[in-house]
């Protein structure tokens, strides 16, 4: 007969759990899993951009807890960074949903085979091979020659700010040997190039002739300056001339220039189970992620890498 399950009455935990045919199936926006944590209650999500390679990520509050107070485990094993946070790359990713059998959060009172933080507790348990061959090959593809123009560029006629991201792998898994050694290992690979629109203060072109005209510089007494010292000179050449409208008598103008964004992940995951007995296993894990980002600061030229 088929009954339903009791409630569990020894237990005031809280948790979800995601199978693994749920975790393929969800539409995750950069196939960051972490963003599954994002799907249930008292989750307060708090995101991160910086260029730090520390503070990327999603960051997230469990019932009103502070940010660092979550664990994250992968096969049993803590994967979070130093300050707390997620094992997130520079491109504010966590790749490798292909490798994920299981994922379980759990956000109060847990049991005591959870601790080390008060918030949640997030447990990921990766594929193994399996008796057959099994794999899969994937491509999911972002371009701005697909995408409607930024509601913020509506007044612009030139082309759409352009964006190719390729998010591609595979996997594979199976058996090694008959019934005893099984083999599961998965690739993903990111492929971005974004454009980004700077706008940085510059010194006027007003402000540039000589005699240099009355608010534009001034001496360490605040006398007005009226020429342009030799030393200064070549410097002065160095910084980027207005390309933008500036307001006569403004000493700063605006000069605006685009750079294309580069981003280069590469993910690897290789599990290899062994069945020892009826009741013992064992199995290993190698776990690879790299990523370079290159980001552009104020001016032409200078780039955070």
């Amino acid at each position: 007969t088929a009954e339903a399950p009791l409630v569990n009455t020894t237990s005031g935990s809280l948790g979800s759990l995601v199978s693994e045919q749920s975790v393929a199936d969800l539409p995750l926006n950069g196939r960051n899993y972490i963003d599954l944590t994002f799907l249930q209650p008292g989750i307060s999500k708090n995101q991160n951009m910086t260029s730090g390679g520390t503070f990327v990520g999603s960051w997230f509050s469990s019932n009103g807890a502070p940010l660092r107070s979550n664990t994250y485990m992968l096969d049993g094993a803590v994967m979070g960074n130093f300050l707390g946070g997620s094992a997130s790359s520079i491109a504010n990713t966590t790749l490798g949903i292909e490798g994920i059998r299981e994922w379980r959060v759990v956000t109060n009172t847990f049991s005591a085979e959870y601790g080390l933080t008060m918030g949640s507790q997030m447990a990921i348990v990766t594929k193994s091979g399996t008796y057959s061959f099994h794999g899969s090959v994937f491509e999911y593809l972002r371009n701005s020659a697909m995408d409607a123009r930024n509601f913020a560029n509506q007044t612009q006629t030139g082309p759409q700010s352009p964006l190719r991201r390729n998010n591609f792998g595979v996997s594979v898994g199976g058996p090694v040997k008959k019934e005893r050694v099984f083999f599961f290992a998965t690739y993903e690979g990111l492929r971005e190039r974004r454009g980004i629109s700077q706008i940085a203060p510059v010194i006027s072109d007003e402000c540039r002739q000589e005699p240099v005209p009355t608010g534009c510089a001034f001496d360490s007494a605040g006398n007005p300056v009226t020429t342009i010292s030799a030393l200064v000179k070549p410097v002065l050449a160095l910084i980027p001339t207005t390309n933008l409208p500036t307001a006569p008598g403004n000493p700063l103008g605006q000069f605006a220039y685009s750079f294309t964004q580069p981003t280069t992940e590469d993910y690897g995951q290789g599990r290899i189970d062994v069945t020892i007995s009826a009741s013992d296993t064992l199995f290993g894990r190698y776990t690879h992620d790299e990523t370079q980002q290159v980001r552009p600061l104020l001016f032409p030229g200078f780039v955070t890498d």
